[in-house]
């Protein structure tokens, strides 16, 4: 899109503009009224507050609804010096209230994309110019703030200054549209470097696709040290605040468009319009020179040129032309990537969040700060009292960095960085603490049988430890970097927490949960290792205990009964059965328990029985006829009874077991 070359009218901006950027101040005269009381509007009243307005410490004249002047100053009444000074003491309805500080131009001084500007050529001031829109705020090869923008906004160089134009006199912010009579409000910048069409502004490259060296965008270098660019695009829904940087959406990449996407645009004109991108990779003849870019149906009209094209918060182009088609808008915008590589090195502001600390305030010596930001980035600390470190953020956006050596409290103030790019600063304090002293005896998760008498751990040398919970009492760590404490805890389960304070500092806390559990149970039937006949196997589990201690039982993991103990002594019945068993009995005192374990054999029950197998030739129910008489049998019976018996009383004993 071509740049207005209409001139811009606004009654002399253009060379307030060239003083404003050499820094250059004009004061304007008046005289103090000397009237008891002061005029309270009208060209008297004007004139008064325009000079009290040149006097140090005056922030503001104003009327209010009781008819008086109201000075503000930033200096106490008592210290306003000259013209104020006898101005408030010889007028009776003059009141003066003091601000904190001067007022504020609430950010109209920073740059964002989308906002409008005016390029002209600096030898002719009142000449004609440009009025296009920034795309994207930037940075130079050397790191200093710049902007990108078309490059035929520049007159192929000739608009080589240019100056900011006010948001609500710009169409997009409620101007008339068309108007040429636009208000210029701060100098922006110098022109670094353009290019409409091919090198050289010429008219491009045909007929080779490999060739991209046809694009439109100028690069400007942002003199006047009042403004601050952002890497944000405007909306335009805070124009008439003459404030865009209160609404934007922040530019966090620079990519490639994407084809059937939704695409943005901002400029001064048609302000902030969407649509889609038709086709990408292509070129066009954008006032007879060629453009490589890509096609969308977004709405523009002249001045939006050079405005912002993005896709989310991915920067894609820059605005170069427009048209229609059957009455619907067609938008062609440069490719931005494609656009930048031509500049020398400039390159698009990006948008960091700032890093968010995931530690506690309260550290033990020997812990690290921790926390997260934009991963594969750069994170930088500032000590309050010491030079700045760099730590890396991890590919899972973690950092951490160890904590001060030593105790007390520090400041810390933490960015990311990216190239030229950097996040807004999170401040953060750590208190560094004594370590937590240690508990060794009984350490967390220790189960004590029967009792405990002493709590112990180690320390600091001559730190007061601290404990709390179950157990509260005092100890001094000794030369050793011991302490210790006298108790007398029975059967239970017990938490306590232990801090040593040293210097006046108070370490963090540690816990230590354990329990006083009660002796294993005594089973005195089955015994361990026992092997059983069957006619003499156990009809009861029995033993000894705590009195009034709970006594269970399994067999073999099945619940075999449950008992108390009386009189020092339990008893659960059995069933009588053969096979290998597994015994365990449990004893519960207080929630708090102790297994033992019996593991014993009962053999099968005998069989008995048998008449004369088939084909024996004897009578049915006699003898086999063996050369024996008929006691024999039975003889044999026995003997091999006995020594089965033999054979079980060699079988391995099984040895008791306790289970804590």
């Amino acid at each position: 899109m071509t740049p207005n070359k209409r001139r811009v009218l606004a009654g002399g901006t253009t060379a307030a503009i060239i003083l404003a950027l050499s820094g250059a101040l004009i004061p304007t005269a008046a005289t103090a009224d000397e009237d008891a009381t002061a005029p309270t509007s009208g060209a008297s009243f004007d004139a008064n507050a325009k000079q009290l307005l040149t006097t140090d410490g005056v922030e503001a004249v104003a009327t209010n609804a009781a008819g008086q002047v109201v000075v503000y100053t930033t200096a106490p009444e008592d210290a306003l010096a000259g013209e104020a000074d006898a101005f408030v003491d010889g007028h009776s309805n003059v009141v003066v209230k003091v601000i904190d500080a001067p007022f504020d131009s609430q950010a109209d001084t920073d740059v964002v994309g989308g906002a409008g500007y005016f390029a002209f050529d600096p030898t002719n001031p009142n000449g004609p110019g440009g009025l296009c829109s920034v795309g994207f705020s930037a940075w130079s090869p050397a790191g200093d703030p710049a902007v990108v923008s078309a490059g035929h906004c520049t007159g192929d160089g000739l608009y080589s200054v240019s100056a900011l134009t006010l948001p609500s006199g710009d169409q997009a912010g409620g101007g008339n549209p068309g108007n040429s009579d636009v208000e210029l409000t701060y100098g922006l910048a110098e022109l670094a470097f353009s290019q409409y069409g091919g090198p050289g502004n010429t008219p491009g490259t045909s007929g080779n696709p490999n060739d991209l060296s046809s694009t439109d965008v100028s690069a400007w270098d942002v003199v006047n040290p009042s403004l601050e660019t952002l890497p944000e695009v405007t909306n335009w829904t805070t124009s008439a605040t003459e404030d865009l940087s209160a609404a934007t959406i922040p530019v966090r990449a620079v990519g490639t468009a994407v084809v059937d996407g939704a695409v943005t645009k901002s400029g001064r004109t048609t302000g902030f319009t969407s649509g889609q991108v038709l086709e990408v990779g292509g070129w066009a003849n954008v006032s007879g020179r060629q453009v490589y870019g890509f096609v969308t149906n977004v709405a523009s009209s002249e001045g939006d040129s050079g405005g912002a094209v993005f896709q989310g918060n991915t920067a894609v182009g820059i605005l170069s032309g427009g048209t229609t088609q059957n009455g619907q808008p067609i938008m062609f915008a440069a490719d931005l990537q494609n656009a930048l590589s031509y500049t020398g090195g400039y390159s698009v502001a990006l948008y960091i969040d700032a890093p968010t600390v995931t530690s506690p305030a309260q550290i033990g010596i020997g812990g690290a700060i921790t926390g997260t930001g934009a991963a594969g980035q750069t994170l930088v600390v500032t000590q309050a009292e010491g030079a700045p470190f760099e730590v890396p953020i991890d590919g899972n956006g973690n950092w951490s960095f160890p904590a001060p050596p030593e105790v007390g409290e520090y400041e810390f103030s933490a960015i990311v960085r990216n190239g030229f790019n950097e996040s807004a600063a999170t401040p953060f304090a750590v208190a560094v603490l004594p370590a937590a002293p240690v508990f060794t005896s009984p350490a967390n998760g220790d189960r004590i049988v029967s009792e405990v008498t002493e709590i112990s751990g180690t320390g600091e040398i001559g730190a007061t430890v601290t404990l709390t919970g179950d157990v509260t009492d005092e100890a001094t760590v000794g030369e050793d970097g011991t302490w210790s404490v006298e108790v007398d805890l029975g059967i239970d389960a017990y938490s306590v927490s232990a801090t040593q304070e040293l210097e006046g500092i108070t370490s963090a806390s540690a816990t230590s949960a354990f329990a006083v559990i009660p002796t294993a149970p005594i089973v005195d039937a089955p015994l361990a290792g026992g092997a059983y006949a069957f006619a003499s196997a156990p009809t009861a589990a029995t033993g000894t205990g705590i009195e009034e201690a709970a006594i269970s039982v399994t067999l073999n993991g099945a619940d075999a009964g449950s008992t108390t103990v009386a009189d020092g002594a339990w008893s659960v019945p059995l069933t009588a059965q053969a096979g290998e068993f597994s015994l365990v009995v449990t004893q519960t005192v207080n929630g708090q328990s102790n297994s033992t374990t019996v593991s014993y054999e009962v053999a099968a029950a005998p069989t008995t029985g048998g008449g004369a197998g088939e084909g024996s030739g004897s009578a049915p129910g006699s003898l086999a006829n063996t050369g024996m008489t008929d006691a024999t049998p039975y003889v044999v019976t026995a003997a091999a009874l006995l020594l089965l018996g033999a054979a079980l009383l060699t079988v391995r004993r099984m040895r008791t077991r306790n289970t804590l």
